[in-house]
């Protein structure tokens, strides 16, 4: 983990913090090449979904059914 990489950034604040992903995120979306093996994987994707756009669920489906995986999980323990 690049926490434990660089250990002074868990000494950041959480603005710091912030400041640090918005500038990473700044840095890396300058740059849009990718390689042909990623371009060539997210045509594939792309084509799956246009195939069958419906065989997809939402960010918040998905939340849930960790959320109730993570409280099955926890009540089996007790």
């Amino acid at each position: 983990m690049i926490l434990e990489t660089i250990p002074a950034l868990g000494a950041l604040s959480t603005d710091q913090k912030l400041r640090l992903v918005w500038e990473l995120w700044h840095d890396v979306s300058r740059d849009t090449a990718i390689s042909k093996a990623t371009g060539d994987l997210l045509d594939e994707r792309l084509a799956e979904h246009s195939a069958a756009p419906g065989d997809v669920r939402t960010t918040d489906e998905v939340t849930a059914g960790i959320m109730a995986l993570k409280q099955r999980i926890a009540a089996s323990r007790k």
